[in-house]
Formats: C-alpha cells, sequence, structure tokens
C-alpha cells in the first residue's frame, strides 16, 4: 500500500550513515541470537471481530485482528526496525463436487516503526499511502490490524455460485532488513502469522 523512500548515497557522509545503520542492524541480530530462549515469547495474529454486508451490488468488508508482537519483533521495533504486516482477504467461490476457486484476493499491508524522536510509533497504510502516529504501542497494533470497509471485489459477484470469505495476519518476514530476516527464517520467536478464518459470504 505504501510507497517508502530510500536513502540517497550521493551526500557527504552517506557511507558512514549506510555503514552505521548496518553496524545497529548487527548488533541487534547478534543481541536477539544471544538471548535464552526461554526469555522469549511467541507473537499472536488472530481475529477480534468481522462481518461483512452488501451495498448496492457490492460486497463489503470490515474486520479487527488482535496483534501482540513476539520478544524479538518487540525489540527490533524498539530499535526502530520497520515492520511490515499483511492482512490476506479472499472471497472463494465453494462448490459441491469440485476444487473450490478464489475469485477475488486482496493483500492489505501496513509498517509499523517506531521513532524515538518523537517518541510515537508510525503505522502507514503501504497502498493508500495514509499514516497514523500513536503514543502507545497497543494503539498502533490496533490501526495496524484494522480493515475498516474494505471492498471484497472489483466486479459485482455473480449471484449464482455460493461464496465465502476467508482471512489471515501474518507478520511479512521478507521485508525485514537481511540480518534480522536470517534469523526470523530460523526462529520460531519470529513466526507470526494466524490460521486461516473462514464463513460463508451472506448476500
Amino acid at each position: 500500500m505504501f510507497a517508502q523512500a530510500g536513502i540517497s548515497g550521493d551526500f557527504p557522509g552517506s557511507n558512514r550513515l549506510h555503514t552505521r545503520w548496518c553496524s545497529a542492524l548487527l548488533a541487534l541480530s547478534l543481541c536477539l541470537l544471544q538471548a535464552p530462549a526461554w526469555a522469549g515469547h511467541p507473537g499472536v495474529v488472530k481475529l477480534e471481530d468481522a462481518h461483512t454486508w452488501r451495498t448496492k451490488n457490492r460486497d463489503f468488508l470490515k474486520a479487527q485482528f488482535a496483534i501482540e508482537l513476539s520478544s524479538g519483533a518487540r525489540k527490533a521495533v524498539k530499535n526502530g526496525v520497520l515492520l511490515v504486516f499483511e492482512l490476506q482477504i479472499q472471497v472463494v467461490e465453494m462448490h459441491t463436487w469440485l476444487w473450490d476457486d478464489v475469485s477475488a484476493e486482496i493483500t492489505l499491508q501496513r509498517s509499523l516503526q517506531y521513532h524515538a524522536l518523537s517518541q510515537s510509533y508510525q503505522v502507514k497504510d503501504l497502498e493508500a499511502g495514509t499514516q497514523g502516529n500513536y503514543q502507545r504501542l497497543d494503539d498502533a497494533l490496533r490501526a495496524v490490524g484494522k480493515i475498516d470497509s474494505t471492498q471484497l471485489a472489483g466486479e459485482p459477484l455473480d449471484s449464482g455460485p455460493n461464496y465465502s470469505v476467508r482471512l489471515r495476519g501474518s507478520l511479512d518476514v521478507e521485508s525485514l532488513p537481511t540480518p534480522l530476516r536470517l534469523f526470523a527464517y530460523v526462529s520460531s520467536d519470529w513466526s507470526m502469522v494466524s490460521k486461516w478464518y473462514k464463513w460463508p459470504l451472506v448476500r
């Protein structure tokens, strides 16, 4: 959803800035690697509430995920690392004798980052380009997990078939900086993904 600006390397001191940033990430990664296993706890992503409705031949969804950061993700955020979460929405056409078909799929991306200067958490919608700032981490995570009046398909769904809606929320490990990404691949402490939630689409 969001465009992210890069840091240009053609100004004085940019190499030193890049080196310091990489060093900070490496130090954070080593800190996480050395943390005793009993000190950490896994993250939680679960669906609290969701409902759909139909207006003018269009189907819409409103939902709220509850997100609790794992100990590794919490440490990373406190050190200024940007986390990206994905909220996946699928509209599935159900068949009695054949495999179900995914008729529409939407992936919403929200980033979370702590800014030490303002002592606030910034949440960005990476598609809409909107953002909000929060003093409390819990409030920022609520914003990350909120789906507000999202249209389920670009075109009206056919009236004949039966449909269901599926939802899942997760931390996008691929978006992590390389040192942390390598650690996240092998650590269950970084596994933050919900199950698929599914229910019939009432029309």
